[in-house]
């Protein structure tokens, strides 16, 4: 709605608005209106920031030719027939003032609005109810008074949302009532749709995608994202298993050499953020390479640990978990997770040896205390809205205790790393083999595994209520302690935040959170914890599917992966992969390095003086902002990466100019197609006119200079560099 908008439109651009809505009005006159029950389909007039609602499908498709600036929303409710029992009609006026048209089923305003100047009276619109009754739904009214205008809604949550965000808009209560819009077919999803989804879904709209989540709407596409084969880091490509140099995989020799190619390869990350960069430019399983890479951020491993998780099988075996459970069951990938020897090593569940006063041991906490507060329930007590659960003095309630932390180290003693491990050499941890307890020596391929006396069974309490019995195996207080965490009530909504935030939007409305955490709850099978339902239910929402512009609240700043991978995709780049780590990480974000277990950002970061939460910008400053306009300048005006010498099979990463000079010639085609591939085709007109200024000031004689500077200001716009 981002009232006042359009009042600083070019007249040329409201002329074709007031132009576009004059003619539906005579259209409907022509048209006529159905007879029969139908859908009543709602339009944003991105110019006008007003809705129209019609049941005539012919308006809808005269609307739906015409393109902007009307965006289709889909049903708003359903219209009964004409002449069913209770029936009413609602009369629709046209108010040129606001551009926009007025609905009221009272005849009595409806004969007090025909003498008020400026309002052209059209008839009945459709019919409706002027009571409630069985299957019968509100539609509310509010009137904004800034405009002039009006705006109903079948939706609660959306009155309420536009009450607490827009100060004009007066709540005028029910207008009339109708039927849900159950049943009704969804049309094709526009181009913004798609390229909105595929931002949320994916690591970015290809022109190829777009055309796809168009063909198949938005669920068929989601579903069919959920059978896409895996591709994630085959073992066979990581099968160097050695910690160390070896003769056939050392830094120690020419660097032309196999040898050296084995050592950069294996025993460094370089090719596995190689692999996460052709995987998110080109796998086709994009939804769960994304879902990953979100999980990745919740639960965390870093290669700034130590040389071990720096070696790619390590790596590699670890975010494998991550790609095969993104679409199963949370419970699952939590306990793979937990028991895992990447993350027994990073946050020192392994080794954890009982605890024995006589000789000053105490269990060791660290991955009690992660796996409570940052991987499944948060610090404080949650609604299922995500909102916090006060006390009687108005504070949150603790979600654990120090006692609780305690209780949970000594459920999580007594494992070590898998077997196959090798003593000696500087794989070797110090001090491994001088604990009283056999300990294995380190070693990530399978998950840990008991030791001997390690395992403090004596009785346990946690949260007050939760028991561990006196002489349970380390297996059974570990399977029980995962089951205990995953059916807390906090981990709905704790993750339905997490995955909302790095999906969709940074402030999801209370409803939102709570759709998507009831869906974790039950999946409508009585499954709990079904990820596949927990993103349906994210990713089809209507607050993550509805035209968010009118929304000052909606999006988030892109991620600096997200900014490359996106730029990248648009382009249609062709890449190996092999340091495009390099940009993301002068921004603030080094693939698979995260700077604690924190997570690049802190999940709670607010903007300053404001109360929005705004991770992303936890990273945000005067050095990555640079850093981004520098990645940007880097790929557009030098060409990208060269390939890495030290791999002959490396083509770097580079984008093809060619067909983009075409374009150059003339200036709007070449506006047109960046807003197709950088925006949706939804560019501000404000954009457009810079964009169109800085190209026609470059001589005609020199298409690439005009492509670079109209990329180069695209990309560093900020609609570009935030995801709506």
């Amino acid at each position: 709605m981002n009232q006042g908008k359009w009042r600083h439109l070019d007249n040329r651009w409201r002329d074709l608005a007031t132009a576009v809505l004059i003619a539906v009005s005579l259209a409907c006159l022509v048209l006529g209106i159905s007879a029969h029950a139908s859908p009543a389909y709602r339009f944003f007039n991105v110019e006008r920031n007003t809705h129209f609602y019609t049941t005539s499908e012919g308006e809808r498709d005269f609307l739906l030719k015409s393109g902007p600036p009307f965006q289709y929303e889909g049903a708003a409710f359903s219209s009964p027939a004409g002449d069913e029992a209770g029936a009413t009609a609602v009369y629709r006026f046209w108010r040129a003032a606001s551009g926009s048209h007025f609905y009221t089923a009272s005849t009595e305003e409806r004969d007090t609005v025909r003498t008020i100047p400026g309002y052209a009276y059209e008839g009945v619109a459709f019919a409706a109810f002027s009571g409630g009754g069985t299957g019968r739904i509100p539609v509310y009214r509010m009137f904004n008074r800034a405009t002039g205008a009006h705006f109903y809604s079948a939706s609660a949550p959306e009155r309420d949302w536009v009450a607490r965000s827009f100060a004009s808009y007066a709540d005028e209560g029910i207008a009339f009532y109708a039927y849900p819009a159950t049943g009704v077919p969804a049309l094709a999803p526009s181009s913004f749709d798609a390229h909105r989804l595929l931002a949320q879904a994916s690591f970015g709209a290809t022109p190829t995608e777009v055309t796809r989540v168009r063909e198949l709407g938005s669920t068929r596409w989601v579903e069919e994202q959920f059978a896409q084969p895996i591709s994630a880091y085959p073992d066979s490509r990581y099968d160097h298993l050695s910690l160390d140099d070896s003769p056939t995989c050392t830094y120690n020799s020419d660097h032309t050499s196999a040898e050296y190619r084995c050592a950069l390869k294996q025993l460094s990350l370089l090719q596995v953020q190689a692999d996460f960069f052709t995987n998110a430019l080109y796998a086709p399983d994009q939804l769960r390479q994304r879902v990953a890479w979100a999980l990745s951020q919740l639960l965390v491993v870093s290669g700034m640990k130590d040389p071990d998780m720096e070696t790619a099988h390590v790596m590699a075996r670890y975010h494998n978990i991550l790609f095969e459970e993104a679409f199963g069951d949370f419970g699952r990938l939590l306990h793979r997770v937990a028991i895992s020897a990447q993350m027994g090593h990073y946050l020192d569940a392994v080794n954890n040896d009982r605890p024995d006063a006589a000789a000053s041991r105490s269990a060791n906490e660290n991955f009690a205390r992660e796996i409570m507060q940052l991987f499944t329930l948060g610090t404080v007590e949650l609604k299922v809205d995500g909102s916090p659960i006060l006390d009687a003095a108005g504070q949150p309630v603790p979600t654990y205790t120090q006692a609780d932390i305690k209780a949970l180290a000594r459920v999580f003693t007594g494992w070590t790393y898998p077997p196959g491990g090798k003593l000696g050499g500087k794989a070797d941890k110090p001090g491994n083999h001088h604990s009283p307890f056999e300990h294995n020596p380190r070693h990530y391929v399978g998950e840990m595994v008991t030791y001997p006396n390690g395992h403090d069974a004596d009785a346990k309490l946690l949260f007050s209520s939760v028991t561990f019995a006196a002489g349970q195996s380390a297996q059974a207080d570990f399977a029980q302690a995962i089951q205990t965490l995953f059916m807390h009530p906090n981990v709905g909504p704790y993750l339905a935040l997490h995955l909302i935030r790095q999906l969709v939007t940074s402030n999801p409305s209370p409803a939102y959170v709570a759709r998507v955490a009831s869906a974790f709850k039950d999946n409508g099978r009585g499954q709990r914890g079904d990820m596949k339902a927990v993103l349906r239910a994210l990713l089809l929402d209507p607050e993550a599917r509805s035209d968010p512009r009118f929304d000052t609240q909606a999006g988030m700043l892109k991620e600096p992966v997200l900014l490359v991978t996106n730029l990248l995709r648009a382009l249609e780049a062709k890449s190996d992969g092999i340091y495009v780590a390099k940009w993301p990480r002068r921004i603030g974000q080094h693939v698979y390095y995260s700077p604690s277990v924190f997570n690049y950002y802190p999940a709670d970061f607010a903007l300053p003086g404001t109360s929005l939460k705004a991770p992303q910008f936890g990273i945000h400053n005067a050095n990555t902002v640079l850093a981004r306009e520098g990645f940007i300048y880097d790929l557009i005006y030098n060409g990208g990466l060269s390939p890495y010498s030290k791999f002959p099979e490396a083509i770097g990463t580079k984008w093809d100019i060619e067909p983009w000079k075409v374009l150059a010639a003339t200036p709007e085609q070449l506006v047109t197609r960046i807003d197709e591939l950088l925006f949706g085709g939804v560019m501000e007109p404000a954009m457009r006119a810079i964009l169109l200024e800085a190209i026609i000031a470059v001589p005609a004689n020199k298409p690439d200079k005009r492509v670079k500077i109209a990329l180069y200001l695209a990309a560093n716009s900020y609609l570009y560099q935030t995801s709506r």
